[in-house]
C-alpha cells in the first residue's frame, strides 16, 4: 500500500493522522544519538516541515541530547516525539544508572564548568532553531524539551 493510501496530499506533502507519538530509548552514547536525529527528521517530514526546518529539528534534538553533559554506558536517554498537525514536541529524559544521581558520576569540577558552558551554548542555539524549549525535573529525572512549529526557527 502506498503512503497516499494512509494520508491525504495537501500542498504537495503527504499528511498522515493528525497526532502521532514515537518513543525511543537509547544507551547514553553520543554515537547513538543519530537514532534520535533520524526519528526527528521522520516526524518533522510527517508534520510537513521543509528541508531547512527538518535540519533545524535534527540539530535541536542533538542539542537536547548533549545538554545533559557527559554520557556513559550506564545512562539512557529516553525520547518522546509528539506530532500534532504541523507542530512537533520532543522530550528527552536522562535516566541515570542506579549508582549515580542525576548530576553524573565521577566528573571533575572542570568537566562540570565545561558542561555548563556547553549547556548555555545549546540554549542559545535552541533559541534560534525552535519555537520554545526548556528544562525541568520530572519524577526526579532531568528532562529537556522543545517545541517546533512549521514555519519557525532558523530554517
Amino acid at each position: 500500500m502506498s503512503a497516499m493510501a494512509h494520508g491525504d496530499l495537501i500542498e504537495g506533502v503527504v499528511r498522515t493522522s493528525e497526532r502521532e507519538v514515537i518513543e525511543i530509548s537509547i544507551p547514553g552514547s553520543v554515537d547513538l544519538v543519530v537514532l534520535a536525529r533520524f526519528t526527528a527528521a521522520t516526524i518533522g517530514a510527517r508534520a510537513g516541515f521543509d528541508l531547512d526546518e527538518i535540519d533545524d529539528l535534527r540539530l535541536a534534538v542533538d542539542e537536547l541530547s548533549v545538554s545533559f553533559g557527559p554520557l556513559d554506558a550506564e545512562t539512557r536517554l529516553r525520547y518522546t516525539f509528539l506530532r500534532e498537525g504541523d507542530t512537533v514536541d520532543v522530550r528527552c529524559t536522562r535516566e541515570p544508572s542506579d549508582q549515580e544521581g542525576d548530576g553524573g558520576a565521577g566528573h571533575s569540577e572542570r568537566d562540570l564548568i565545561d558542561w555548563q558552558q556547553a549547556r548555555e551554548l545549546s540554549a542559545q542555539l535552541l533559541d534560534e532553531l525552535v519555537t520554545t524549549h526548556g528544562r525541568e525535573i520530572a519524577n526526579g529525572r532531568s528532562v529537556a524539551w522543545l517545541t517546533k512549529e512549521r514555519g519557525t526557527g532558523a530554517g
